[in-house]
């Protein structure tokens, strides 16, 4: 790849068992920079399915972000991420904000053949009813969870690359409970805003030498030394450090087996060592802290991977997780637990 990332895999704990996993990239070039938000926007809550929604629509401006939809009854802001879900069908409307100098990178990426390598199948452009340029397709993917039916739309504003991601459970499509012009007249009309609505579900009282950088799917935020996404240069591979919420409550059963699980699956690195976890506390909530080696798959350069798992005390969990390159590992080794412990959710 030509451009370097901070690569984070967030994966939920839904009510039921859920598509893949949620991986935002960014800063990457071509198939690169979408292939995470993709995995990223692949995800979504599954409930029980019910009866179709009414016609009427009414605008709704997504939580954390300028992105705005005309959506049907049945739709509700998402508590945890920057969407909206429709509980009884089990549909998500997942959002993702970029600059817009990223438009071209991540447009290159909706083929056929880059989905494909993400477990996106069936691929097939087509187009909106919209005036501005833009990408759509509609796919397919399976999972533990079972088949969802997937629309992307990714378009561009002066300001702003936009990427709305639509999961719909495969068979809610086939017994009519949701249809397909339902979910395509709502992408139509995406459009932004000038100011987010903003809103905060915890806080860092220390950063180390961190800054804050910018957020994800309006909750997680990004953290890097320079306060910036992306790299000064091409093929550099730099530390960060992330903290992501879960996008749903269910309680954590094994949380040492299923913190391993998610970091050693952290998406764009290879050859992951995890190593022992240990309980600890954060915030007053347990958690779990794993360590581990890696390989960024990008540019070969080792990797040093910290994790906090914090449980939620009423379900879900929040991923604390830092990445450091070997130039900043001795310093941030030490840096990254205290940073983690500082983290509380906002009353």
């Amino acid at each position: 790849m030509a451009t370097a990332a901070i690569k984070i895999s967030v994966t939920l704990m839904p009510k039921r068992p859920m598509p893949p996993s949620l991986i935002p990239t960014l800063g990457k070039a071509a198939a690169g920079a979408v292939a995470g938000a993709l995995c990223l926007l692949g995800l979504t809550a599954i409930f029980a399915l019910g009866q179709p929604a009414p016609a009427e629509a009414s605008l709704q401006q997504a939580p954390n972000s300028r992105v705005v939809l005309d959506l049907p009854p049945g739709y509700a802001p998402s508590p945890l991420f920057s969407g909206f879900q429709d509980d009884a069908r089990g549909v998500s409307f997942v959002i993702l904000e970029a600059p817009a100098s990223e438009y071209d990178k991540m447009a290159q990426g909706f083929t056929a053949e880059e989905l494909a390598k993400r477990g996106i199948t069936d691929a097939k452009a087509a187009k909106l009813p919209r005036r501005d340029e833009h990408v759509f397709m509609r796919a397919r993917q399976k999972s533990a969870a079972g088949t969802y039916q997937k629309y992307f739309v990714l378009f561009r504003t002066k300001d702003q690359t936009v990427l709305v991601s639509v999961n719909v459970p495969a068979s809610a499509i086939a017994d009519g409970s949701v249809r397909r012009e339902e979910i395509e007249k709502v992408l139509a009309t995406a459009t932004t805003v000038g100011r987010p609505a903003m809103r905060d579900l915890f806080t860092l009282s220390y950063l180390g030498p961190f800054k804050e950088a910018g957020t994800l799917v309006g909750t997680s935020k990004v953290y890097t030394l320079d306060g910036r996404l992306e790299p000064e240069r091409a093929g550099v591979t730099r530390s960060a450090f992330m903290v992501a919420p879960s996008l749903d409550k269910r309680a954590v059963v094994e949380p040492k087996k299923e913190s391993v699980a998610l970091l050693a699956t952290l998406s764009g690195y290879r050859n992951i060592k995890t190593e022992e976890p240990r309980d600890i506390a954060i915030g007053g909530m347990p958690a779990v802290e794993t360590w581990a080696s890696a390989i960024d798959e990008d540019d070969n350069t080792p990797v040093r991977l910290y994790q906090a798992m914090v449980l939620g005390k009423d379900g879900g969990y929040f991923r604390l997780i830092g990445i450091a390159t070997p130039s900043d590992a001795e310093r941030l080794n030490a840096e990254f637990p205290r940073i983690a412990g500082s983290f509380a959710l906002v009353p």
